[in-house]
């Protein structure tokens, strides 16, 4: 469901690449709604389960935008019968739910590195090193493809395969934000393939975005049932090393989930003990914070609280549905 609009606005695309957060991306995704108002160039994606909104991210929009988009897609949810969360939101938004008694919890953070520190080349990296040298000696090759500007529809074809491997060989309970959408809105986009004997084995996929200084995201990162042992690695130095030979010296690497819900504000202590424990059941069950740890080797320099909004300062069974169909929990 969208809102009509009678002035000239952006496109999605354009939005989430010019205010885009580490999850932003999920609003391109043909399955949600999108929401617009009327004098604010920006867009909220949203996805409706049993009556709860669901918004991965902050509102898309400049940011001295963002609490007028906030109030009036709250107002649109209030309309509709709707209550709403929040995932994955910035410091600006558990401000903006202070404000107006929401609840939040901090239960990540946006992980920041900079290109220039190289990780293959100090005592830290040792393993490291070792890891790339390893998957190097097996011939495995990394470069650049540049889709955007000169597609290839054989590779891409290749990409794709390589992708359904990877999807068909995962197994056990899983969370992800959506399918990966390797070629749609390429505006914006860089790919840094993983090839061994003529196939490819690996994709890193990695997007413009804007969010504390950064402009770059790595998103995705994967290697096929056929790749070696630390291709994934290589893929990321790879990336690094491009963005470091360009002078860069911030890149996103994405969410990393605490191992413990950290602050939590605006509800009761019965809700705080219950959601502290779901928590770090649901970090057990599929070791979250084992994403965090794996970035690390790579020299995080700098963490970003993030943040789940609710709207209700109840946290009912509806919304731990709605938040985990948004984030696609399931079991393979």
């Amino acid at each position: 469901m969208t809102e009509i609009i009678n002035t000239p606005i952006s496109s999605a695309v354009e939005l989430v690449r010019r205010y885009g957060g580490p999850v932003s991306h999920a609003a391109l995704n043909s399955s949600l709604s999108i929401f617009r108002t009327p004098g604010i160039d920006g867009l909220i994606g949203f996805q409706v389960v049993q009556r709860c909104a669901v918004v991965q991210g902050d509102p898309i929009c400049a940011p001295e935008h963002k609490t007028s988009l906030a109030d009036a897609f709250a107002t649109y949810c209030a309309k509709n019968g709707w209550t709403f969360l929040y995932s994955s939101v910035t410091a600006d938004m558990q401000t903006y739910a202070k404000e107006r008694r929401y609840t939040t919890m901090e239960f990540a953070d946006l992980l920041i590195a900079n290109p220039q520190d190289n990780p293959e080349s100090d005592h830290r990296s040792h393993h490291l090193r070792q890891h790339l040298n390893n998957a190097r000696r097996t011939g495995v090759v990394v470069h650049e493809y540049l889709g955007e500007t000169n597609p290839d529809v054989r590779l891409e074809a290749r990409m794709e395969v390589a992708c359904k491997q990877w999807l068909a060989a995962r197994h056990g309970l899983q969370m992800y934000l959506g399918y990966p959408r390797l070629f749609d809105d390429r505006s914006g986009r860089r790919w840094f393939i993983a090839e061994l004997d003529g196939s490819v084995v690996g994709i890193l996929s990695m997007l413009n975005v804007s969010c504390f200084e950064c402009h770059n995201l790595i998103n995705i990162v994967f290697s096929s049932p056929a790749a070696p042992f630390y291709t994934n690695e290589l893929l990321v130095v790879t990336a690094l090393h491009a963005l470091r030979e360009e002078g860069l010296d911030s890149v996103c690497l994405g969410v990393g989930p605490l191992s413990v819900l950290g602050q939590i504000d605006g509800c009761d202590g019965v809700t705080e003990l219950l959601s502290r424990s779901l928590y770090r059941l649901a970090t057990k069950m599929l070791n979250l914070h084992g994403r965090s740890e794996y970035w690390d080797k790579f020299h995080i320099t700098r963490r970003e609280p993030l943040y789940l909004l609710f709207q209700s300062p109840r946290i009912g069974l509806r919304e731990l549905i709605a938040l985990f169909r948004a984030l696609h929990f399931s079991v393979t």
